[in-house]
Parts: C-alpha cells; sequence; structure tokens
C-alpha cells in the first residue's frame, strides 16, 4: 500500500479517490471475468459469490455495466453484453495475421479434413484468433478468444521454439509447466530439448500433451521483420492424426502453410525441414 493510503487507514480515513477509481475498475473486471468464464447466465447472488462483493456493490456495477452494454440482463441473470463483442471483435480485425490466415486456414482444412486454427502469443499464453472445422461429429473444445498454455500445445512450442531464450525463460518463470495430460512435459530441460527438434523440423507436435485423446501439429508464422507473429495448427482425434501421418504429411504440410501467411506478410524467408529460419 502506497504510504498515503497507509497513512489514511492509519487515521482512520477513506483511502484517497484515485484508489477507490482504481478499486472499481478491478472490481468491474473481476465482474466481466466471472461472467466470462461462467456457462449460463449468473444472479446478482452467484456473481456476489464469484467476486467476494456485497450484492448492493454488484448490483450498483452490474447496473452500470448494462446501462454501458458491457452485459445484458437474461430472465437467468446477467451475460457477456453486446458491447464488449463488438470490442472483442475490433481486436480481432486490429491483428492482421488473422485476415492473412483465413483462406490459408479453410485450404488446410479442405486438404487434410481437420480442424485447423490460428493463434497468437498474448503476455505468454496462445490465444485462438481463428478457427475452421471440418464436417464430421468431432468438435474441438478450442474456440476464437479460448487461452491455452504455450508449453503443451503445438501451437505455443510452434511460436515458443523462434522467440529468444530469455523470452523463453520469462513465459516459463510466469506460467511454470503445470501437467494437462499423462504425456505433457513439464521438465523445463526436456522442453528446451523439445523446442530444438521443433526448429530441427520447422514445424511443433502436441502428442496428446494438451487434451487427452487429440494430438496436433503447428507452424510459426512470421511478420515482415522475422520476428514470430503467431502459429497455424491442424488437430484432430489420435485415431486420424497419427504420428506416422503427421511425419509424413501433416507436418510438411502444415509447415507449408505458415510459409504461405508468413510471405502474404511480407516475409522473405522459408522455413525448412532442416529447421533453418532464414530470411527476414
Amino acid at each position: 500500500m502506497p504510504p498515503i493510503e497507509r497513512r489514511a487507514v492509519a487515521a482512520g480515513r477513506k483511502a484517497p479517490p484515485a484508489r477507490e477509481g482504481v478499486q472499481s475498475v478491478e472490481r468491474v473486471i473481476a465482474l466481466l471475468r466471472a461472467l466470462g468464464c461462467a456457462g449460463p447466465p449468473l444472479s446478482v447472488a452467484q456473481l456476489s459469490a464469484a467476486v467476494s462483493l456485497p450484492r448492493p456493490t454488484v448490483y450498483r456495477l452490474m447496473k452500470t455495466l448494462n446501462d454501458q452494454g458491457m452485459i445484458a440482463a437474461t430472465d437467468g441473470g446477467y451475460v457477456i453484453g453486446p458491447r464488449v463483442l463488438w470490442l472483442a471483435a475490433q481486436r480481432l480485425e486490429q491483428i492482421d495475421v488473422r485476415a492473412a490466415g483465413r483462406p490459408v486456414l479453410l485450404d488446410l482444412r479442405d486438404r487434410t479434413d481437420e480442424t485447423t486454427h490460428l493463434a497468437v502469443l498474448q503476455q505468454g499464453q496462445v490465444v485462438y484468433i481463428d478457427k475452421v472445422e471440418p464436417a464430421g461429429p468431432l468438435r474441438m473444445a478450442s474456440a476464437i478468444g479460448k487461452i491455452i498454455p504455450a508449453h503443451c500445445t503445438a501451437l505455443g512450442k510452434a511460436m515458443l521454439a523462434y522467440l529468444p531464450d530469455a523470452d523463453v525463460a520469462r513465459v516459463i518463470d510466469a506460467w511454470g509447466t503445470p501437467r494437462r495430460t499423462a504425456r505433457t512435459i513439464t521438465d523445463r530441460h526436456r522442453l528446451r530439448g523439445e523446442l530444438a527438434a521443433v526448429r530441427a523440423r520447422g514445424y511443433a507436435i502436441d502428442n496428446v500433451e494438451n487434451e487427452d485423446g487429440i494430438r496436433c501439429v503447428g507452424a510459426p508464422v512470421f511478420d515482415h521483420t522475422g520476428g514470430v507473429a503467431g502459429a497455424v495448427s491442424v488437430s484432430g482425434a489420435t485415431r486420424t492424426v497419427t504420428m506416422e501421418r503427421v511425419r509424413r504429411w501433416l507436418g510438411p504440410q502444415v509447415r507449408e502453410a505458415a510459409e504461405r501467411i508468413s510471405r502474404s506478410m511480407g516475409w522473405k524467408g522459408t522455413l525448412g525441414g532442416d529447421g533453418e529460419h532464414n530470411g527476414s
């Protein structure tokens, strides 16, 4: 607590208005997160319990959010509102790699008959920004805007492999390497070796490391400066995305798709199977 706030508390006075404003923002963020993570609508009572705030406070904040279109009232409670959805859509449109990647995702889906994804790395975690599914009964748990770990996903490993060592260390320090399945690589030294293997073949493999029964292969996308702009992947059930199919066909297909997106963003290099990240 800053000195001015400590003095105010010691004297029995309220904290300065600036702190009260910050606290209100923090409470609003907590409420929006609770609604975003919930399945069905949440009532004021449920929100009060979720964010540990009194019901009158929650009601007051929710009324303001509702007036601004950030939330919407339903018969069952409250849900994320149209203004939040509009802002999220605007942010997605600002990501150039999404526009460049969309036609490639569609083509890759058609050629592999598997689900294709496009993602970026935000604050050390993978964020899906686009997804295309094939016809069929299998539906992936992924969703646009969903956040997943980097260390155990093909998308994440594809991007981490081409970041500076210091950046990779910061990601691991911040988020760790938690176990998601029995196959998750949790040892940092093993993960470093895995990233070296990614560079050696030009694509990453999530060998049932993030979700049971699902295997993925991903490759990095570069911008015109040669920096990592995102990653593209193919995901499917292990019965169709076999390791043999990954090595013989899917891996090279995903790598080539990533190169196509990168070139459309101004990258002049190639990402060969020898692991060379050539060009800028």
